[in-house]
């Protein structure tokens, strides 16, 4: 019956150890992949939000902390729109995904608080939007953009347009977002196969009690 008790004992404390293991290792996997499925958020802006902007910049851009998910080059899911005083829509339409940054172009009408409104698809593959205000202080001489009632589609022809000829697409999609979330997973797997296999050496290496009172 000692020897019955002892090897139940034995088998408690390995069960318990190997779940101890599990949860610490679980933890640890779940600490790895958070940076993974964060999401993106704004590092830079031009113009920056709540600035006054005197000179027309060639282009209009937000830059985030990482990669956008720009799958196939498409720029689906982004989003650029520059709303005048007046209610107009600024943008050209075409927006142009580059590793962390988005961009497009556009003409600014008369002075005034403009508004950037944009949307982008995060490394996690989320969608992120916000907007921001910015003064436009226009420079003598400046000739006005009148502006569109609509926001503006990027001009297509077929699978391809003038506008997008000038766009470079991104690198930083799918592939190198899935690779870098599969290290992780790969690491993590790792750290659990690892954690038990300490445990369940150091459970069985541990003498047995010689006799209840011990």
């Amino acid at each position: 019956m000692r020897s019955a008790d002892r090897t139940r004992r034995r088998a408690g404390r390995l069960g318990a150890a190997s779940a101890a293991a599990l949860a610490i290792a679980g933890g640890a996997v779940l600490g790895l992949a958070a940076p993974a499925s964060a999401h993106n958020y704004v590092v830079s802006a031009t113009p920056a939000a709540d600035s006054t902007l005197t000179s027309l910049p060639k282009t209009f851009a937000i830059t985030t902390n990482d990669r956008l998910l720009d799958i196939g080059d498409t720029d689906s899911g982004f989003a650029y729109r520059i709303v005048g005083p007046d209610g107009k829509y600024f943008e050209n339409g075409c927006v142009d995904v580059e590793g962390p940054t988005m961009s497009t172009a556009a003409a600014l009408g008369d002075s005034g608080k403009y508004t950037v409104e944009w949307q982008i698809i995060s490394a996690d593959g989320h969608t992120v939007s916000d907007s921001y205000d910015f003064t436009w202080d226009a420079p003598a001489g400046f000739s006005p953009a009148t502006g569109s009632a609509e926001p503006p589609s990027c001009a297509t022809d077929g699978a391809s347009s003038s506008a997008a000829a000038t766009t470079t697409g991104t690198e930083s999609g799918e592939s190198s977002s899935t690779a870098s979330d599969a290290l992780w997973i790969g690491a993590g797997g790792i750290v659990v196969v690892a954690a038990v296999v300490a445990v369940l050496l150091l459970v069985r290496r541990r003498p047995a009690p010689a006799s209840d009172e011990d």
